[in-house]
C-alpha cells in the first residue's frame, strides 16, 4: 500500500514569486495562541481573501507551506489605547501651519503605522485626551479609519474627555472639562457629545469614550450615547467615582474601566470605588485596561487585575509623542501647556505645573486628612505594546499566552472587532510571528517565559515587517522612529537640566 507524499517544506522566510500569490498559505512547526493557551497546531488562511481558513491538511497542492522552526503564532496585536509616538502627538493635529497641518497628517499617521507592526500591532485607536472645544471635531475628522501600506490599521478613535473629574486630571488641562446638561435637548445643549464630537458625522471614527460616571448629567450622558450612538463604547475613567455610582454606570450602558486603578481612588477596603467593578458579574463583566508599563503599577497589582478576570483585562501603552524619541526635556502639546520630561520610561510634567498637582488630600482610616505629595505626574508611557506583553509575563506571573490574549481576544470583544483577535476560520489573518529566546529556562518552551521578540507581522494575510530582513541590512529597515520630526518644532533640551 503507497502512501502519498506532503508536499516539501519550504525553508522560512519564503517569498512568493512576483506576481504569483498561493491559493493558501500553512504556517507548520509551530505553536497557535488560543483562548490563553499555546496550542501545537497548524494555521491556513488566504492572501488572496485576507482571512484565516479552515485547516485543509488533506491538501497537497496549491498551498505555501512556512516552517516556523517552532515559533508562536500570535493573532494581531492591538493598541487600544495610544495618543501618540515618534514625535506626533494628536492634540496637534490639523494645526493650520507646520508639520501637523491637515495635509500632511495622512502622513504623520503612515509614520505609526509603520512603527506599530514593528511590536506586532495590526490595528490601532488614536487616543485624543481632552483638548480645547473647538478641536475635538477637527481632529475627529482627521481620524478616521484607514489602511496603510506595510503597517497597523488605524480603526478609530477614542476620546479621553472632555467629561472627566477635574481631581483625578493626571496631566489632563481641567479647563477644557466640560459637564453634560441632561435637560438640553442635543440641539441647543453646547455640551451635548453631538455639539462636542460633531456627531454624527464623525461617529465612523468615534469608537471610544472615557468619562467619569459621577459628574452631573454623567449617567444620562451615558443612557444617551447607548441610545443615540451604539456604535460608541463607553468606558469610566479619570473619575472619584463610589463603587456604587460606577455599578450604576454599567447599568446605565458603561462597559469598560480605563487604565484602572490609574487616575481613580485606591482601592479600599470598605468602599472599593470604579476598581471594585473587576469581575463584577451583573449587570455584565466590565472590560477593564492597565498600563503595563512598568512604571504606572506594582507587579502585585499587575498580577491581581489580570487573575481577577483574565478573559475581561486588557494591556494598555498610554504612549505618547515621545516614545522613539531621545531622553530629555521637551515642550508639551495640545494637550499639555507646559515641559514634559522624558527619561528612559518615564514621561513627567515639568515645573510649575507639575508643582501644582503635587499637593492632593486623601483621609486616612481614622478620618483625619492628610497631605501627599505626589513625587511626580506621570504622562502616559514610551512603551510599545510588545514591551507591555513582556513586563505582563514578567511581572504578573502568567504564560506568554495569557498577555497576548490581554491585547488581543480581550481588546476585540470590547470593541466589537469580530474579524480581529482570535486565530480562527473567518477572521481576518492579522498575524504575529514571536521568537521565543533559546537562552530562556525551560518554562520558555511552553510559553511561559517573557523574553520574546517579533519576528514578522503579517496583515490581511500579507508579511509587512521581517525583522530578520532588518537585522540584515544592518539596523532600521526606514528612517530613525522619530522620522518627520522638525528640530525647531520638537526641540529636545539636555536631559541633566533636570
Amino acid at each position: 500500500m503507497s502512501t502519498q507524499q506532503a508536499p516539501p517544506m519550504i525553508p522560512h522566510p519564503s517569498a512568493t514569486t512576483a506576481g504569483s500569490i498561493p491559493t493558501l498559505c500553512c504556517f507548520t512547526n509551530c505553536q497557535l495562541c488560543l483562548a490563553g493557551e499555546l496550542i501545537a497546531q497548524d494555521l491556513y488562511f488566504s492572501p488572496e481573501t485576507g482571512c484565516i481558513t479552515p485547516n485543509y491538511y488533506y491538501r497537497t497542492e496549491g498551498v505555501e507551506r512556512i516552517d516556523l522552526g517552532g515559533a508562536v503564532v500570535a493573532p494581531g496585536f492591538l493598541d487600544l489605547q495610544i495618543n501618540g509616538a515618534a514625535g506626533v502627538h494628536f492634540t496637534e493635529l490639523g494645526l493650520r501651519r507646520g508639520r501637523m497641518a491637515g495635509d500632511r497628517v495622512g502622513e504623520l499617521l503612515a509614520t505609526i503605522a509603520r512603527r506599530e507592526v514593528e511590536a506586532g500591532v495590526t490595528g490601532w485607536w488614536a487616543t485624543v485626551p481632552t483638548v480645547e472645544r473647538g478641536r475635538w471635531s477637527e481632529i475627529l475628522a482627521l481620524l478616521a479609519p484607514r489602511a496603510f501600506a506595510n503597517g497597523a490599521s488605524l480603526l478609530g478613535a477614542h476620546a479621553e474627555g472632555p467629561y472627566l473629574h477635574p481631581s483625578k486630571k493626571g496631566a489632563h488641562n481641567s479647563s477644557y472639562f466640560l459637564d453634560f446638561d441632561p435637560s438640553s435637548s442635543s440641539s441647543s445643549n453646547s455640551n451635548s457629545p453631538e455639539s462636542i464630537y460633531n456627531l454624527p458625522s464623525t461617529t465612523p471614527t468615534l469608537k471610544l469614550v472615557t468619562l467619569a460616571p459621577e459628574l452631573p448629567g454623567s449617567l444620562q450622558l451615558i443612557s444617551h450615547l447607548q441610545a443615540q450612538h451604539p456604535s460608541i463604547t463607553i468606558s469610566l475613567g479619570h473619575s472619584t467615582a463610589a463603587y456604587q455610582t460606577g455599578l450604576s454606570a454599567l447599568h446605565a450602558g458603561a462597559r469598560a474601566l480605563t487604565h484602572v486603578f490609574n487616575a481613580m481612588p485606591p482601592l479600599h477596603q470598605r468602599e472599593p470605588g470604579l476598581a471594585g467593578l473587576m469581575g463584577q458579574a451583573a449587570p455584565h463583566r466590565p472590560y477593564y485596561s492597565v498600563i503595563a508599563d512598568g512604571v504606572h503599577l506594582h507587579p502585585s497589582v499587575l498580577r491581581m487585575a489580570l487573575r481577577t478576570d483574565p478573559a475581561r483585562c486588557m494591556l494598555i501603552t498610554d504612549s505618547v509623542e515621545l516614545a522613539g524619541l531621545p531622553d530629555g526635556i521637551y515642550p508639551g502639546n495640545g494637550q499639555i501647556r507646559g515641559r514634559q520630561r522624558k527619561l528612559g520610561g518615564r514621561v513627567t510634567l515639568v515645573g510649575e505645573q507639575q508643582q501644582q498637582q503635587q499637593q492632593q488630600q486623601v483621609e486616612n482610616e481614622a478620618g483625619e486628612a492628610q497631605a501627599q505629595a505626589e513625587e511626580e505626574t506621570l504622562i502616559g508611557s514610551c512603551c510599545s505594546v510588545e514591551q507591555c506583553v513582556r513586563n505582563m509575563v514578567a511581572m504578573a506571573d502568567c504564560t506568554l499566552a495569557e498577555a497576548v490574549r490581554c491585547v488581543t481576544e480581550n481588546v476585540a470583544g470590547l470593541m466589537a472587532e469580530s474579524k480581529r483577535g482570535v486565530l480562527e476560520a473567518g477572521r481576518r489573518a492579522d498575524l504575529v510571528v514571536l521568537d521565543l529566546h533559546d537562552d530562556e529556562d525551560d518554562d520558555a518552551a511552553a510559553g511561559g517565559g517573557s523574553r520574546f521578540t517579533v519576528r514578522e507581522t503579517w496583515v490581511a494575510g500579507r508579511r509587512v515587517y521581517n525583522r530578520r530582513d532588518r537585522d540584515r541590512d544592518g539596523g532600521e529597515s526606514r528612517k530613525d522612529l522619530g522620522e518627520g520630526v522638525d528640530e525647531g518644532e520638537r526641540k529636545r533640551e539636555d536631559v541633566t537640566g533636570r
